[in-house]
Order: C-alpha cells, then sequence, then structure tokens
C-alpha cells in the first residue's frame, strides 16, 4: 500500500490533530516536536498534549512551540486520556502518539495517512521497531506483531465473535477518523488494551483497520522481571474483560505459537541471553495466568500485582 499525493490530500481534506498523554516528558518532546513539525509535505496542523500533572517543564516545553495546546487531565486512564484529546482537537483525523514513540523519518505521517483514501478505512496504524537499547524479547515482540510488511487490512469476515488476533490494533502510533471516536470511544474503564477494544468495535461496525508499514515510528521499552508480570497481569485482566471467549485455553494456544518462534530466535541470535530469558517468560506466564483471575482477586492483591495500580484505586466520592 505504497502512498501517494493523491491520497495523502484525499486524506487531508481536513485538519490533521496530533494526540499525545504525557506525563513528565520533558526530555522527551524537543526530539519529538522537531521530528513533527518536519514531516513533508506538511506537518500536522495541531498538537494536543494530555497532560498527568507532570511535575517536572513539560508544559512549559509544549507551549513553547507554535499550534500546541496542553489540557490537563484529573483521573488519568489510557481511553480517557485519547477521548478527552479527541474531543478537543479540531481535525477531522487524529493521530494518536505515545510520548516515548518517536517518527523515524519525515514520510510517517504522510505514509500513515494515506489508506484513508478509502472511505471504509476507519483507523490506520503503525509499524513499530526497537530503540538501540531494546532487548532480545523485545526486538522480537516488534517484527512478529509489526513486520516490515505487506500492509494488512483488517476487516469484519463471517458472523464468528470477533478475537484478539483478529482485531489487533495500536495507538502507540496510530491515525482514526474524529467522528468514529465520538461515535465508537475508547473504553474509559479499561486498565489498557483500549486500542484492542476500539478496533474490535470499529470492525464489528463494518469498517477497516489496516497496519502500515511503510509508517514507522521508533518504540520500545526493557522490561524488568517484575515489570513484566504486571504488564503481562493487566494485559491479560483487560483482554478477558474485552473478549469473553480469552480464557485460559485460548492464552496458552497464542503463547504456544509465540514461544515456539521466538525461542528460536533466542537460541539462533542471542544464546548468552537464554537463561534470562527463561526467568522473563516465567515473570510473564505468573502475569498470563493471574489475570485470568484479576476480577476475582482481592482488590488490594489487584493492585499489588498490577502495573497501572491507580485502577484499583476507590473512586472518589460524587461532588
Amino acid at each position: 500500500m505504497t502512498a501517494t499525493m493523491s491520497s495523502l490530500q484525499t486524506a487531508r481534506q481536513g485538519r490533521v490533530s496530533v494526540v499525545i498523554p504525557v506525563l513528565n516528558a520533558e526530555q522527551l518532546l524537543p526530539d519529538l516536536f522537531a521530528s513533527l513539525f518536519s514531516q513533508k509535505p506538511a506537518p500536522p496542523d495541531e498538537i494536543i498534549l494530555v497532560d498527568s500533572h507532570s511535575t517536572d517543564n513539560t508544559v512549559a516545553v509544549a507551549e513553547s512551540f507554535a499550534n500546541t495546546r496542553v489540557i490537563p487531565i484529573e483521573k488519568f486512564s489510557h481511553g480517557r486520556a485519547r477521548n478527552m484529546g479527541a474531543r478537543a482537537a479540531m481535525g477531522d483525523i487524529i493521530v494518536l502518539l505515545t510520548q516515548d514513540a518517536l517518527p523515524r523519518d519525515d514520510k510517517w505521517l504522510f505514509n500513515l495517512l494515506a489508506p484513508f483514501a478509502d472511505e471504509r478505512v476507519g483507523a490506520v496504524y503503525s509499524r513499530q521497531v526497537p530503540k538501540e537499547d531494546a532487548p532480545p524479547t523485545e526486538r522480537f515482540f516488534l517484527n512478529y506483531h509489526f513486520p516490515a510488511g505487506p500492509a494488512v487490512r483488517r476487516e469484519q469476515k463471517g458472523c464468528a465473535p470477533l478475537a484478539f488476533e483478529d482485531v489487533f490494533f495500536s495507538n502507540v502510533s496510530a491515525a482514526i477518523r474524529k467522528s468514529l471516536i465520538l461515535k465508537h470511544p475508547f473504553d474509559e474503564t479499561l486498565i489498557m488494551s483500549e486500542d484492542q477494544q476500539f478496533a474490535r468495535d470499529l470492525i464489528s461496525a463494518g469498517l477497516a483497520v489496516v497496519y502500515q508499514p511503510e509508517s514507522v515510528v521508533i518504540h520500545s521499552h526493557c522490561y524488568s522481571l517484575a515489570t513484566a508480570f504486571r504488564r503481562y497481569f493487566d494485559s491479560v485482566y483487560s483482554l478477558t474483560l474485552i473478549f469473553p471467549a480469552q480464557d485460559l485455553r485460548v492464552s496458552a494456544a497464542m503463547g504456544r505459537r509465540y514461544l515456539r518462534r521466538e525461542m528460536v530466535y533466542i537460541l539462533r541470535r542471542y544464546p548468552l541471553y537464554f537463561p534470562y530469558y527463561c526467568l522473563y517468560n516465567l515473570a510473564k506466564a505468573a502475569g498470563v495466568f493471574t489475570g485470568h483471575f484479576g476480577a476475582r482477586l482481592p482488590r488490594r492483591v489487584a493492585r499489588a500485582f498490577s502495573l497501572h495500580r491507580y485502577h484499583w484505586d476507590p473512586a472518589p466520592p460524587d461532588g
């Protein structure tokens, strides 16, 4: 799916707004804004930062750039931050980024918008490539879920309920028609995986979600064993809410397929990493297993297991 100037013009009949949830992003913003403003043939029309009460100079740095607004969010959730930014945006296309995702070149936006030439495309997401310091597990993960090509179009096929693998989507770097976010908003109650919920709802409504590997961002993580456990606890807990059929059997089958390929990759390319890799997978597996029982655990236990502990805090009283 090669981008063309005519497809970009079709996609940009309206404005393009970039929405970025941020927390203490002062060190990341200069490079990120430089990349956004260098996009060709045209940069985005506005940038909106949804700020979770940063304690560094995030707000001051952001406001030093043109066409930028900062919106504070009182009670963060991944879905709420993105919904707030989209509602405040002037654009007809909402481009979602995370603060640690850096466009790799000046055609990132051009390529990301190109699939909107097809009116049935509701959302598009980018390829992610690892940072230089990414561990082998993260390198494999990104290559597995975000391969170099070709483009992938996801849409409803048949009447079977949609599963995670049918709707995979990432709002680390994505573009969505604003009208569709307003009609099918992100679920603000989910601890994470709100992007999978959004793609499920979009595809169920008869629209298409496109993976566009020609739009590339640099983005990866270095998780400790404890963080891996907590992240997979949250991820699987949220997936069981989004996809009722996502039980232990389904997760185990997905894990086996992934593990077979990952293990070969590690042994061939990073054999000295293998002992730590085994520990890492034990932490992941423990997170996956306990995540399936997240809704049944005492709240204090679930909070201790979670990476996003604010999710388990009691709701503030009205008024």
